[in-house]
């Protein structure tokens, strides 16, 4: 197993990688019976790791926290108050719910088949965390040299944990948009609930302690793109509570770190590419959540007013993209595998090549419908009209069909304008 020095050696050399090594070594180390020191090397890539969506083996204890995905860190940046989880912890904590599962067999062979557990899975976790004394091995300085967790700090994360899982069933499977396909602006198995629903969980998480507090609303707000609306909810429900003022106080904590996270989230190419469809939608969820949090008002407007520079930045960063994006789909598009050729020859190469493109284009439309709002919409409707032309022109490429042309077209300025194009309206 590799170690110390070496760990942070090959950590560093991966910061700067191809999206092919990080795949490749991502692969490996999940393929490894003991991840070990291993898993430290995916800490720094795991906001490329979440743009680039690789397929991962979906063992219990990766099913058992995916509700908690979102407020997962690595143990070196974990502070109690911060309202995450430490990733160290997971290892123990699944060990635990995993000895004591009534029908661990079954459940296994579900995950095996790439299915995910219903939320009865997740509720009987919280009851075994419930009923569960905390391991006396937990409590020994070797468990908080491995995790970087004192033991006080337990009681509270563990709270936090069984509140969520006991009230998973709020949160929805991510749905997909009938127009554009894919998923609502990220391929996470899990979503904000709805709004109107949030009652019985922010109670719980209000009569559990400050720490749930904080770890409910960070997995809140870290997923939400109507921050506003989740704001308006969470004043309500905090009003029922004789503690208004310190959880309205932990509410603008959150808010603010949230916030502040919202950059380093930012997808970038590998060297010399351009962003896949995976880092476009993740650019553009980060854009829509930050034209969410733009759009708080009353007690929070000063937040809404410290992002008028970021929107103005991330404006024109999602401008630019588009305008990579549009010009480079169609080569990017065409190439079959590793052939750089821009013609496809058989008739299976260019349905392939149309469908990619298909693929691509969405994407991009799905990134110019969460930036709008930011700023730069008379640019977006410039670069999406030229596109369209192009391919319904005599310019696009040769290799599409007319039916396909038309249905590229339509995804980029909508079926009105489409036929306009088309020269059948």
């Amino acid at each position: 197993m590799i170690e110390g020095g070496a760990i942070r050696d090959l950590a560093k050399d991966l910061r700067d990688a191809s999206d092919s090594a990080i795949l490749r070594v991502t692969g490996m180390i999940d393929r490894l019976p003991e991840r070990g020191a291993s898993d430290r090397l995916l800490d720094g890539l795991r906001p490329r790791l979440c743009a680039l969506r690789p397929p991962r083996p979906l063992n219990f204890s990766r099913a058992l926290f995916m509700p908690l995905d979102a407020v997962i860190v690595p143990p070196n940046q974990w502070h109690v108050s911060d309202g995450t989880i430490p990733r160290s912890l997971i290892a123990p904590v699944a060990a635990l719910v995993e000895s004591q599962y009534p029908e661990l067999p079954s459940l296994q062979a579900m995950l095996a088949a790439g299915k995910l557990p219903q939320a009865a899975f997740w509720r009987q976790a919280a009851e075994i965390l419930s009923a569960s004394p905390m391991p006396d091995s937990w409590r020994a300085a070797e468990f908080q040299t491995s995790t970087g967790i004192a033991p006080q700090a337990l009681t509270p994360l563990l709270a936090a944990i069984r509140v969520v899982f006991a009230h998973v069933g709020l949160f929805r499977a991510n749905g997909r948009s009938a127009t554009l396909g894919a998923p609502a602006w990220h391929e996470s198995a899990w979503r904000a609930p709805a709004v109107q629903s949030l009652r019985p969980l922010l109670l719980a998480a209000a009569r559990s302690g400050p720490t749930t507090w904080s770890v409910v609303l960070t997995l809140l707000f870290e997923q939400s793109t109507e921050p506003a609306a989740l704001v308006e909810t969470v004043t309500a429900v905090t009003a029922e509570t004789r503690l208004a003022a310190p959880l309205g106080d932990g509410l603008r904590r959150v808010i603010g770190a949230v916030i502040d996270k919202l950059d380093q989230a930012a997808p970038q190419p590998s060297p010399g590419s351009v962003l896949s469809d995976a880092a476009l939608d993740a650019q553009s969820l980060r854009a829509a959540r930050l034209a969410g949090f733009s759009a708080l008002r009353g007690e929070m407007v000063g937040f809404a007013r410290s992002l008028t520079a970021r929107r103005q930045e991330m404006a024109s960063e999602c401008a630019a993209q588009l305008a990579d994006g549009l010009n480079s789909a169609p080569t990017a598009c065409a190439a079959s595998g590793e052939a750089a050729s821009c013609m496809p020859g058989t008739p299976e190469e260019r349905q392939g090549a149309a469908e990619r493109l298909e693929s691509r284009l969405k994407a991009l439309r799905r990134l110019d419908l969460a930036a709008r709002p930011l700023g730069e919409a008379q640019t977006h409707e410039t670069l999406l009209a030229q596109a369209a032309a192009f391919y319904c022109g005599n310019d696009g490429p040769a290799w599409l069909e007319r039916g396909d042309r038309l249905r590229l077209c339509e995804i980029l300025v909508g079926a009105e304008a489409a036929l306009r194009l088309a020269g059948m309206s």
